[in-house]
């Protein structure tokens, strides 16, 4: 699969085994945050995808794909306004640019770091929450399998395809309490992508 996408959501470096996906094992907090973006393209790619547009609620919003975890998206460039409800006291995860690229694309396996790293010369990436800056950290994978389900964006043939991936990331291990948050998130990194992603978040 010769494929690459940009989205909005966060990082930090880290190299370790993947983790369950949909396995019903409850998720630690001291996640492996390099296997949850591996778990979070899986979900990311999967029709209907959640980095498609504006929505209020229904499926694009069932982001407990990682027990323990909810996963929140980007797009693959541009503007979106969502409103979901969000489990309170769970870890929240999201990219605020990320990329990944398969062992077909050239300059495998620098793809998704090159990508990374031009999107960052360009310009500032930003996630604040009620207007309060979050923590966005690197997480780069090095090779991995990635999941393709049968329903996915591409239309490629479900199985497991070797790729890498770069970005940024926020990781909020302890969640939020019950009530309604603003989160804003995205960048503009010049040619290389612009997008401005707004979430009212209903904690229940």
């Amino acid at each position: 699969m010769k494929r690459a996408i940009v989205m909005a959501l966060s990082v930090i470096l880290a190299l370790a085994v993947a983790a369950p996906i949909a396995s019903g094992k409850p998720a630690s907090q001291s996640q492996d945050l390099k296997a949850l973006t591996e778990a979070w393209w899986t979900w990311a790619i999967t029709e209907p995808s959640p980095l498609e547009g504006n929505y209020k609620g229904g499926p694009r919003c069932e982001g407990e794909f990682i027990d323990g975890v909810f996963f929140l998206a980007g797009t693959t460039g541009g503007d979106a306004t969502r409103t979901c409800t969000v489990p309170a006291d769970t870890a929240l995860f999201f990219p605020v640019i990320n990329y990944f690229c398969t062992d077909d694309e050239p300059n495998y396996p620098q793809c998704a770091s090159n990508y990374v790293a031009k999107a960052l010369a360009n310009g500032e990436p930003y996630a604040t929450l009620d207007g309060e800056d979050l923590q966005i950290s690197r997480i780069a994978t090095g090779p991995f399998t990635l999941t393709v389900p049968k329903r996915n964006i591409f239309k490629a043939p479900a199985g497991g395809y070797t790729a890498v991936s770069d970005g940024l990331w926020v990781y909020l291990p302890q969640g939020l309490e019950p009530g309604t948050y603003t989160l804003q998130f995205g960048g503009d990194f010049g040619d290389v992508a612009s997008l401005n992603i707004t979430y009212t978040l209903i904690v229940v």
